[in-house]
């Protein structure tokens, strides 16, 4: 569910409150993520609106910002895992992992200049989606993570692979997948995966002040810039659907979603 509203308006809340809340003013189209009770987890259905966002952004030559950011204390804590409890094999999650990488394709190749503004966890899909953003800015209570190898046991195809280990390294993502550990705000400062974090007093400040960068700067440069860059990353990216198959049709991610969903853990049996 999607609303679009002109001007500043607080986030809703409620069983009818929209899960994407989109404002437009002063030039800058907001997306805001609106499940607070679920750390603002994302659903097929929002991902589908974040990409129709960027092709109405695309479509109207006033906006010339686009920012995202999540209500309550989370930027987004990963995918909604109820969704998976509809996969029957492993076919379900190449086509689940293709369609989200259609959605950031559009974030990275809409026409103006983006921004990800993070107070708490950024987490899972959540990280992806800020990564692909030109520019992240968060509290210093936000944190940054990929804990698929603790919690359901699944994987990641090369798009969304490739645009992490550009963000982040190689070996520092390898490291927090396979520990499950988070990337503190200050720590994701030092290797420019954010700007220097702030305190809740400040924030609004640096916000302010990143957002008026982003508005004065030329945008074709700033566009043509990131798009250069993902053409680079992207060229001969290898193929990875024989491994998103097998991950997601595997017994450990059927077992997982299910203990998951009902409040327990499941126990690797690595098939």
């Amino acid at each position: 569910m999607t609303t679009m509203t002109t001007g500043v308006a607080e986030v809703a809340a409620g069983p009818e409150a929209p899960d994407l809340i989109i404002e437009n003013a002063d030039a800058v189209v907001t997306v805001t993520f609106n499940r607070p009770g679920k750390l603002n987890s994302l659903t097929p259905q929002m991902y589908e609106d974040l990409g129709r966002v960027c092709e109405r952004v695309n479509a109207d030559p006033t906006v010339r910002l686009l920012v995202v950011r999540g209500a309550g204390r989370a930027f987004a804590a990963g995918s909604d895992i109820a969704h998976f409890r509809t996969f029957t094999d492993g076919a379900d999650g190449v086509a689940y992992e293709d369609r989200f990488v259609q959605v950031l394709e559009r974030l990275e190749q809409v026409r103006v200049p983006t921004l990800a503004v993070i107070d708490g966890a950024c987490v899972g899909a959540g990280l992806i989606v800020a990564a692909a953003c030109d520019v992240r800015i968060a509290t210093t209570r936000s944190f940054f993570g990929l804990p698929i190898a603790r919690t359901l046991g699944n994987a990641l195809s090369a798009y969304p692979l490739a645009l992490l280990t550009d963000r982040l390294g190689s070996a520092r993502l390898a490291s927090m997948v396979a520990r499950a550990t988070m990337l503190p705000a200050a720590e994701a400062a030092s290797i420019g995966f954010v700007v220097e974090p702030a305190g809740p007093g400040l924030f609004d400040d640096l916000m302010t002040e990143v957002t008026g960068q982003l508005l004065a700067a030329a945008p074709l440069t700033v566009v043509a810039t990131r798009e250069v860059l993902r053409r680079i990353r992207t060229a001969g990216l290898p193929e990875s659907a024989d491994l998103i198959r097998a991950v997601y049709g595997s017994a450990d991610f059927r077992a997982e979603v299910t203990a998951f969903l009902e409040g327990g853990r499941a126990e690797w049996s690595g098939s």
